[in-house]
């Protein structure tokens, strides 16, 4: 008995399906559109219609398989998506937030560097002050020691110029009046 070219046979995955189509069948629950098809290919012949329903009752259930198979990788490759622009928007919010941590840590250096530099201004100026002060100080009591010589100088020139006036005084009484003495 030679092999007809035409016919393969099945391998373990096809059994399935197959099988499947068998049980179907014999269970009664022909799928309407199917059994149509295999009545109309079998052009009226009665044998043939079980066999091409079992033919494309199992091709149907190996293309549903193929097509669920399609929707589970397109589905985890959806979900794998998802979960790397989750990351990826994971890794941008944290990004950001380092980069507004490092903002606000800089703008607090700045700040407290600008504290620092106010707080030398402030003593420089204080210094400064002081340092006026002490000058202005040193400079009254110079006036003062000055002004009191001045003053202590002043006194005597006018007690001597007063004894002068007086001597000058009595001695022009003494020459107008020689013998009053």
């Amino acid at each position: 008995m030679k092999k007809d070219p035409t016919i393969k046979a099945t391998n373990s995955e096809q059994e399935s399906y197959y099988e499947e189509a068998l049980n179907e069948m014999n269970s009664g629950d022909r799928r309407p559109g199917i059994y149509a098809k295999a009545i109309a290919d079998s052009l009226g012949d009665e044998k043939k219609v079980d066999s091409l329903y079992l033919k494309y009752r199992a091709q149907s259930l190996m293309e549903e398989a193929e097509r669920i198979a399609a929707e589970k990788i397109a589905a985890e490759r959806i979900e794998a998506e998802r979960i790397a622009e989750e990351e990826r928007l994971e890794a941008e919010r944290i990004a950001e937030e380092e980069r507004l941590e490092a903002e606000r840590k800089a703008k607090e250096e700045r700040l407290e560097a600008e504290e620092e530099r106010l707080e030398a201004e402030r003593k420089a100026e204080k210094l400064e002050a002081e340092r006026k002060a002490e000058e202005e100080r040193i400079w009254n009591e110079r006036l003062d020691d000055k002004s009191n010589k001045m003053v202590f100088s002043d006194l005597l020139k006018g007690f001597l110029l007063s004894i002068f006036l007086i001597t000058a005084v009595l001695f022009l009484l003494l020459l107008a009046a020689p013998s009053v003495i």
